[in-house]
């Protein structure tokens, strides 16, 4: 794995021996939005907040911090009686808000039947989101690439004022792209679903990269990857469309840890990934 793990600078068996200090590994700081590594020795329990992360086999583990966390994170590692805490300051992020006027009622406020659907299409992504992840972090060795040629249109956490209303923030980014445009998997990863005719998000993509860390591409014009398949970096997964609720074709592309979504863009940076 590289220069991720020399950075880290430690390299445990698979067993901890008993005499070993337990071990904690993390950042000082992070901002809201960030996603980061650490690592403990293996077999060691982590959670946050109550909430248990998963770890790897070789002792990593992923946090992904919310966009509204407005207070530190307090990270516990465990293992029998021992037990280290380690308090993780978070950084406030300039979100941008940006204003969209003119767009058809249906755009804003769906019908009924409408809100059936994007209520079941939430769910259905929350329970994948929510599975037992992938136990080894695919994405450490080389990093996350750009999923589409093209130029980033909406950025990650801005607020979108739509015909004067606001919604949720934005959870992903887009990138501007032609009409069935490549779109090619940003790290290594399975595929955990593919779902056709999604309400708000049309034709959906979700690649499992491990440790809970996960993909999702939405507004696909066709999909080409298949649920349960392994796919490599780089590799063509879909086609860039117009599914759902979009405007014109551009590719959606989210990132999230369990069920917190993080900025992709900060992904694409490797220096995200290091302790």
């Amino acid at each position: 794995m590289k220069q991720w793990i020399i950075a880290i600078g430690l390299f445990f068996s698979s067993v901890p021996s008993p005499g070993l200090a337990l071990q904690l590994i993390l950042p000082e700081n992070a901002y809201q939005g960030d996603m980061f590594v650490g690592r403990v020795l293996p077999l060691t329990t982590v959670s946050i907040g109550g909430t248990t992360r998963p770890v790897g086999p070789q002792g990593y583990f992923v946090i992904g911090v919310p966009r509204q966390q407005k207070t530190d994170l307090l990270v516990l590692a465990q293992v029998g009686n021992k037990k280290t805490l380690k308090i993780i300051r978070i950084l406030a992020y300039q979100w941008q808000i940006q204003r969209i006027d003119g767009l058809p009622e249906w755009y804003i406020n769906p019908p009924p039947e409408g809100l059936k659907q994007i209520k079941e299409d939430s769910k259905r992504v929350r329970t994948i989101r929510q599975a037992k992840p992938y136990p080894v972090p695919l994405f450490l060795e080389n990093g996350f690439i750009k999923p589409v040629q093209g130029s980033i249109t909406g950025i990650f956490g801005s607020q979108r004022i739509l015909n004067s209303q606001p919604p949720s923030p934005h959870w992903g980014v887009d990138f501007a792209a032609p009409m069935n445009a490549p779109v090619y998997s940003p790290a290594d990863g399975i595929v955990k679903l593919v779902a056709k005719d999604m309400y708000l998000m049309g034709n959906t993509l979700i690649i499992d990269h491990g440790l809970g860390v996960q993909s999702i591409f939405i507004h696909l014009n066709s999909i080409e990857a298949k649920e349960s398949e392994f796919v490599k970096q780089g590799a063509t997964i879909a086609r860039v469309g117009k599914t759902g609720r979009a405007t014109g074709p551009h590719l959606h592309w989210g990132i999230s840890v369990g069920t917190i979504p993080v900025d992709p863009v900060r992904m694409l940076k490797k220096s995200v990934f290091i302790p």
